[in-house]
């Protein structure tokens, strides 16, 4: 199932995702490597997301997505920006060699909880430098949090048309544990960072941004997907007649040092 998760997501993923604060991004090379690193390996990279901005600051970059459809977008997106230090592998992160003492900093974005946490913990803790770190990036829009108004419309709606239970991919979505508690006993001393961040949606948007996600991929609607957009927009009309739906988006940064 993993590897289906965002079947068909890639496109919309790196169109409507919002993007990471440029406060947080400075954030991570500013509490890891300070102005500059030589090697970095981003887990679950998507398109991009995170290694193109932060490829600048580090000799070299290694990212890695199960997704051979994330991956080739992420090639794209980097021969447009001119970027060439980054090596693009399509592959679980659990199945990335690194050495040890090899690597300044690891990030994962919006990634970590799909992977095999108490497994990378212990193998982050060996591969980072003396002075070497992980980031963990999440946050965004968390629409099954309902915090705004078009977030319970999305949510009525997609539980009217896939069932009570949050997807991911052919399954549901299950988190036990967070990332702290596979962190901390893998050695790592933790500090947290939160971001705000203003953004106002359009009905064209918030369908793309469901699109990119494991519980509204169009792999996940199938079939459905024509009458879920149609029901979902007609909510969004009512709720907006000027099709403006404001939130303010919740991001952090979690950083483990030895």
């Amino acid at each position: 199932m993993v590897n289906r998760i965002f079947s068909g997501a890639a496109y919309y993923y790196s169109r409507y995702r919002p993007p990471y604060p440029q406060a947080l991004l400075q954030d991570v090379v500013r509490q890891t490597v300070g102005t500059s690193g030589r090697h970095m390996v981003d887990w679950g990279c998507g398109t991009g997301e995170a290694a193109l901005p932060l490829s600048s600051f580090f000799a070299e970059v290694v990212a890695v997505d199960i997704d051979a459809e994330m991956i080739a977008l992420a090639r794209e997106k980097a021969a447009a920006q001119h970027v060439v230090n980054v090596r693009w592998v399509v592959g679980p992160a659990e199945s990335l060699d690194l050495s040890d003492g090899s690597t300044d900093l690891i990030v994962a974005g919006s990634s970590f909880h799909w992977m095999d946490r108490e497994l990378l913990a212990r193998r982050a803790h060996r591969a980072l430098t003396e002075r070497g770190a992980i980031g963990i990036i999440g946050g965004g829009s968390n629409v099954w949090d309902v915090t705004c108004g078009w977030h319970e419309v999305a949510v009525t709606t997609l539980k009217r048309w896939l069932g009570e239970h949050r997807r991911a991919g052919s399954g549901t979505y299950t988190v036990a544990k967070k990332h702290e508690d596979y962190l901390e006993p893998a050695g790592f001393q933790l500090e947290c960072r939160d971001y705000r961040v203003e953004h106002v949606w359009t009905a064209d948007s918030i369908v793309g941004f469901l699109y990119s996600t494991s519980f509204a991929s169009p792999a996940v609607l199938g079939e459905r997907r024509e009458g879920f957009e149609a029901d979902l927009r007609a909510g969004l009309a009512r709720l907006s007649s000027a099709d403006s739906f404001p939130e303010v988006l919740d991001f952090y940064l979690m950083i483990g040092r030895r």
